[in-house]
């Protein structure tokens, strides 16, 4: 998969700006997400800055359909969001060996400005939801 990156091709309208980065990764700041057919439903965000930084990302409603997480007018205000249907959400994915037992991250979910293509990771307190939830549930 890391030779799928190494040629990557984007246009400057598929960058998408984390103004604060993601928390551990404050000075990288411009990504793109790539989808792989083989690889879904997992994408990848992957920095364009230089570095190899790239994160598994899922839209945790795949998964968690009832995932509602609380975020406050201030912690949104950086997204400049005008309309909900702009708004992308996205957890950062662990990948285990055996991937049913990979877990996603639902307290801090990325969420993007579709429209005006910026992103942040929002830290959610909210006891329902932890950083290592099971994306594969048993029934």
């Amino acid at each position: 998969m890391s030779d799928f990156f190494k040629d990557l091709v984007y246009s400057q309208n598929d960058i998408i700006t984390f103004p604060s980065g993601i928390p551990g990764f404050e000075k990288n700041r411009e990504y793109v997400i790539v989808s792989i057919p083989e690889y879904e439903p997992f994408e990848w965000l992957v920095c364009v800055d230089g570095s190899k930084l790239r994160f598994a990302i899922i839209n945790p409603l795949l998964f968690a359909p009832e995932y509602d997480p609380q975020m406050s007018k201030v912690q949104l205000d950086e997204l400049e969001i005008a309309k909900p249907e702009d708004v992308v959400l996205y957890s950062i994915v662990t990948i285990r060996e055996n991937p049913v037992d990979s877990t996603a991250n639902l307290i801090g979910p990325l969420v993007i400005n579709k429209a005006k293509r910026i992103g942040k990771q929002i830290i959610v307190e909210d006891d329902r939801y932890n950083t290592q939830e099971p994306i594969m549930r048993n029934k």
